[in-house]
């Protein structure tokens, strides 16, 4: 089917970047050290003797036994809200400047105002292109007349013991001269776990070497990725960590695909590599469980598993069965998994209408999802898994189907095509 998905699947210019802001006054071992958290990866910031920072962003002492935490760093969403709330005033003062519009080669660019955590900037294409096609294909000059561009921006920390990375049993030794050439950061992402007024953990990330991987990989691998991505990734920008089926979900599963013990280490077809990775987000899907790719003692879906909570009227809303509601959300991401991979693998070469039922339900299954998470994020109705989730054992086939149709009456969607 590689064939007609890339056909459907029309790939332009880019219009999506990752931009890491790095905080030089907090980078460096005589800055900054790493304190245990909630776990390994979730450490504890202490400002080194002499440093200085803001006070509202460190430790409420109030609520501290004899200050004994008082060089703390506090909580990290308080950071990330006031750096997307100085770029919002940095947006509305060039918007409402006369240098509205970036003059660029062959066009122009300017911001639009930043209502939620993406940098946001529409471009305009002038008519002043060459006309000369092998000039065109030179420098790689797409024609397009507008394209709206998102800039996910990252606030970070240098990590300031890299050695100390190494010593843990989570990373894989082998990625140990990737780490010395790019290192690590911290950045301002919360566990989950209700610390009230204690201590606050951050997050270790390893993403400028998760970036290299990617770009190495070959023509082949990129497209299988390029393809997936725009079956089953959507671009949903919300404050809380909600579990589905997330770009991050897709570019860990193709990283061990690639670069992991049993790595893919020749192009084979498209659709053969595609079912190697849908089959392995099935398994770990039905375990609940994917390791992290630099940090293989981590859940990728979060130190604390969070899916919506639902609530139905009529029924009661005791734990229990907002932990079997809870089952049912990540069924549904495991059940189209499983749909995507028993279409191309037992019906290949697909037709071209079958191909377009397939985009068509992968579309609105994103959609569908969407819509569901926001409503739920926004009225902070989000179930914790803090325990052992175990696997999708013990979430009948009759209890998922009558979850389903609860979805289809209760927001009218209608994903029974997963069954």
């Amino acid at each position: 089917p590689q064939e007609v998905f890339m056909r459907e699947r029309k790939w332009g210019a880019p219009d999506e970047f990752d931009f890491m802001q790095t905080l030089a006054k907090l980078s460096g071992t005589d800055k900054i050290s790493l304190q245990p958290g909630c776990s390994s990866w979730y450490p504890y910031i202490k400002l080194q003797p002499g440093v200085e920072f803001p006070q509202k962003y460190k430790i409420n002492n109030f609520y501290e036994e004899q200050m004994k935490n008082k060089d703390f760093l506090g909580n990290p969403r308080f950071v990330a809200t006031d750096f997307w709330k100085e770029i919002a005033d940095e947006v509305a003062s060039i918007n409402a400047s006369e240098c509205v519009k970036f003059p660029l080669t062959y066009g122009s660019m300017y911001f639009l105002p930043c209502e939620r955590k993406k940098l946001e900037l529409h471009y305009i294409q002038n008519s002043t292109l060459p006309q000369n096609v092998d000039i065109q294909i030179k420098e790689k000059i797409i024609k397009l007349e507008s394209l709206m561009i998102g800039v996910d921006l990252m606030l970070a920390i240098d990590h300031p013991s890299v050695e100390s990375i190494l010593k843990l049993p989570g990373f894989p030794k082998n990625f140990k001269e990737l780490l010395y050439k790019h290192g690590c950061h911290v950045i301002p992402k919360s566990c989950h776990t209700d610390h009230w007024a204690l201590t606050k953990c951050w997050f270790v990330t390893f993403s400028c070497m998760e970036r290299e991987l990617i770009n190495n990989m070959n023509n082949h691998h990129k497209k299988c990725y390029k393809i997936l991505k725009s079956l089953i990734s959507s671009d949903i920008t919300m404050s809380r960590k909600c579990m589905n089926l997330s770009s991050y979900t897709l570019k860990t599963a193709f990283l061990f695909h690639v670069y992991g013990e049993n790595g893919c280490l020749y192009s084979r077809t498209l659709s053969a590599c595609i079912c190697d990775v849908l089959h392995y987000l099935s398994s770990n899907l039905h375990h609940i469980q994917m390791p992290c790719f630099f940090a293989r003692d981590m859940n990728t879906w979060g130190n604390i598993l969070e899916t919506p909570w639902f609530q139905w009227k009529g029924e009661t809303s005791s734990g229990e069965l907002g932990y079997a509601f809870a089952l049912c959300w990540i069924k549904l991401m495991h059940k189209f998994v499983n749909y995507l991979q028993n279409t191309i693998s037992k019906h290949t070469p697909l037709s071209d209408k079958d191909t377009k039922t397939v985009l068509s339900r992968c579309d609105y299954f994103k959609k569908a999802v969407e819509v569901v998470m926001i409503y739920f994020v926004k009225n902070q109705l989000v179930y914790k898994i803090e325990k052992d989730p175990g696997s999708l054992e013990s979430c009948t086939d009759d209890f998922f189907s009558n979850f389903i149709q609860k979805l289809k009456y209760h927001y009218n969607v209608d994903l029974s095509f997963v069954e």
